[in-house]
């Protein structure tokens, strides 16, 4: 394992007040992450505040740790920790940002723009193994409700360890993970399967509006406003809906388009693990970013616009197939 920049793990020990944030529309790594850090340093003596944006999914609210969260008690900090958020402008920040002497940024999209004063970036499967090893590095002993969200966030950000950013690290961090006395079982099922009636019925939906595209090899799937507010309302309750496309078989590219307002679109695109086509690359010429097989961004403009340039730049790419 990669030691933590030298130069975080000693602002840290040698400072007391930090305030910890995370992305716009957490997931399980970015809560994750964000309270296993945070109680963490607790342990360390450190003054701890979260700003987390709410509403959480139900899936992940369940940490004891959440009822600490947007309780900022100081004016005041030694500096911003920003985990698992590749961008300055997508961070979720109080509407008055209070003082702070350094922003250190901790994170492993590979479209990290470098936004912190002290930086670790690093192409990993989820932030939260990036926080074990801090935790790891500063000798900070972990606990069952630490352990439980470091499993959440490795386990949301690699698809329950299906996806191909699956490491050995991967697997020796959760060897000690699984030390501790909770339910991995129950995790899984709460993370990935557990879903009430409508959001079942928003998954059906969703099936049936996706078209293949390019020859079978890019998946279309779109849920406007109107379908949305069918199911419930809650844009967040279709966040995995991106990776149906990918279990079809001969799909490369799986694109899921939601109607967050009027014509405005949140773009999920997803890789599958034979594919070799970057869609980060995508993203982050749209102003999103990710990683090379799983990016977001939003969209403003006419939907079949977007369409032809992800089919043109995936056939420029020589249709982005492993040829082993």
């Amino acid at each position: 394992m990669n030691l933590i920049n030298e130069k975080i793990v000693d602002y840290i020990q040698n400072h007391k007040n930090f305030l910890l944030l995370t992305h716009q529309k957490p997931d399980g790594d970015a809560i994750g992450s964000a309270i296993a850090l945070g109680k963490g340093l607790k342990k360390l003596g450190k003054q701890i505040d979260y700003f987390v944006q709410f509403p959480i999914e139900q899936n992940i609210n369940l940490f004891n740790e959440i009822n600490y969260f947007n309780e900022m008690k100081n004016s005041s900090y030694d500096a911003l920790i920003v985990v698992d958020c590749s961008t300055w402008s997508h961070i979720c920040k109080p509407d008055k940002i209070p003082e702070y002497k350094t922003v250190i940024n901790i994170d492993h999209h590979i479209t990290n723009e470098g936004y912190g004063d002290l930086n670790h970036v690093e192409d990993v499967a989820a932030a939260s193994e990036l926080i074990y090893r801090l935790l790891k590095q500063m000798k900070v002993p972990l606990d069952e409700e630490m352990a439980d969200a470091l499993y959440t966030g490795i386990s949301t950000d690699t698809g329950s360890f299906q996806f191909s950013n699956v490491t050995s690290e991967t697997h020796q961090i959760l060897s000690e993970l699984y030390q501790y006395p909770y339910s991995y079982a129950n995790i899984a099922r709460r993370v990935h399967h557990e879903k009430t009636l409508m959001q079942m019925k928003m998954y059906g939906a969703a099936i049936g509006s996706t078209t293949l595209l390019n020859d079978g090899t890019i998946a279309w799937t779109v849920l406007n406003h109107k379908t949305i507010d069918q199911y419930g309302g809650d844009i967040n309750i279709s966040d995995d809906i991106a990776n149906i496309g990918t279990n079809i078989k001969g799909v490369d590219i799986s694109v899921t388009l939601k109607e967050v307002e009027k014509d405005i679109y949140r773009v999920s695109l997803r890789a599958s693990s034979k594919c070799d086509f970057d869609v980060s690359s995508i993203a982050k010429s749209h102003n999103g970013g990710g990683h090379n097989k799983a990016s977001g961004f939003t969209f403003r403009s006419k939907l079949e616009v977007l369409k032809q340039e992800i089919i043109s730049r995936y056939n420029d790419a020589g249709n982005g197939r492993n040829q082993q």
